[in-house]
């Protein structure tokens, strides 16, 4: 299955001068845990999580400080005409639970988590369980 089939759309960014609190509630507006810190025309400067916005508590922060103090800078990405398994396997060696998708000019066109990868996966399995239940089922 190709990302663009599978990726969350849209994506949701702000920018690297805006503050945590705004950062908290547009995830909070969005039900989303992350959000693509966005510099000119687009282009991915990092990404902030929900849990960048919790250590950033823990070190004293408050919900004035900005994005940039706290966002991961490296962010690895992945092309929107890549497969779920590529996905699965950068999300793997990278350590990562989100995942940017990409389109040919490098924007952020859609998000893969490790969440989105679970759900499928387990929905995958049950599917699978049940047709070899069914064609290993007695005949009467």
């Amino acid at each position: 299955m190709r990302l663009r089939d599978f990726m969350q759309a849209p994506v949701y960014s702000c920018s690297p001068t805006a503050s945590l609190s705004t950062a908290a509630r547009e995830m909070e507006t969005h039900n989303v845990g992350s959000l693509i810190v966005s510099g000119d025309a687009d282009t991915i400067v990092g990404i902030i999580t929900d849990r960048n916005l919790a250590l950033a508590l823990g070190r004293g922060l408050g919900p004035d400080a900005t994005v940039s103090e706290v966002m991961s800078r490296h962010v690895v990405t992945i092309s929107v005409d890549a497969s779920l398994d590529d996905a699965a396997a950068e999300m793997d060696s990278h350590g990562i639970r989100r995942l940017p998708v990409i389109d040919e000019q490098r924007r952020a066109i859609g998000i893969i988590c490790l969440d989105d990868l679970y759900n499928y996966l387990t929905q995958e399995t049950i599917t699978l369980a049940g047709a070899v239940r069914a064609q290993g089922a007695p005949k009467a």
